[in-house]
C-alpha cells in the first residue's frame, strides 16, 4: 500500500480575505509549503539543497478544485501522494481536509530539470528520488469535480 504524506495545516489570518475565509490564491501558497515539506521529509532533497545544486521540479501544470471554504483558525490536514511517475515528470496529488470535508484538492505536474545559467534542461528523475517517490505512488487519483 502506498504511503500518504500528512501534515497539520493551520489556517492563518494571512491566508484569508476580509470575510475570514481562505482567499483562493493563498491555497497555492499553502500547497507549495506542503510540497516543500514533503521533499524535505520524504526525499533526500530539500528545496534549499536543490537551489544550491541548480536542480529542481518546477510545476508545469496544475488542476485544482475549491470544495468548501476554510476559515481563519481552523486546524486542517494536508496530504500528498503521487498519481504517476514518468521518465522526467511526476504528478502529485494534494488535498487539504478539515472536519471530514475536502477543502481544496489539486494535482501538480512537475518536471525534473537542471539549470545552467538562465536555461533549464529537462533531465531524467534520479534513481534516489524515483525510489523515494515510488513509496508514495498510489492508484488513487483525485476525481474531477463538476
Amino acid at each position: 500500500m502506498a504511503l500518504v504524506y500528512e501534515q497539520p495545516v493551520r489556517i492563518r489570518w494571512c491566508h484569508c480575505d476580509a470575510a475570514g475565509i481562505v482567499y483562493h490564491p493563498q491555497y497555492f501558497v499553502i500547497l507549495n509549503g506542503l510540497m516543500e515539506d514533503f521533499f524535505r521529509e520524504c526525499t533526500d532533497l530539500s528545496y534549499e539543497e536543490s537551489v544550491k545544486q541548480r536542480f529542481g521540479f518546477p510545476i508545469v501544470g496544475i488542476r485544482s478544485d475549491f470544495c468548501v471554504p476554510s476559515r481563519h483558525g481552523e486546524e486542517c490536514v494536508g496530504k500528498v501522494w503521487i498519481e504517476s511517475i514518468g521518465r522526467t515528470s511526476v504528478r502529485f496529488a494534494l488535498k487539504i481536509e478539515c472536519k471530514g470535508e475536502v477543502r481544496v484538492q489539486a494535482t501538480e505536474t512537475a518536471v525534473c530539470v537542471r539549470s545552467e545559467g538562465e536555461d533549464l534542461e529537462k533531465v531524467e528523475i534520479p534513481t534516489n528520488l524515483r525510489s523515494a517517490f515510488e513509496k508514495y505512488l498510489s492508484k488513487d487519483t483525485l476525481p474531477l469535480r463538476a
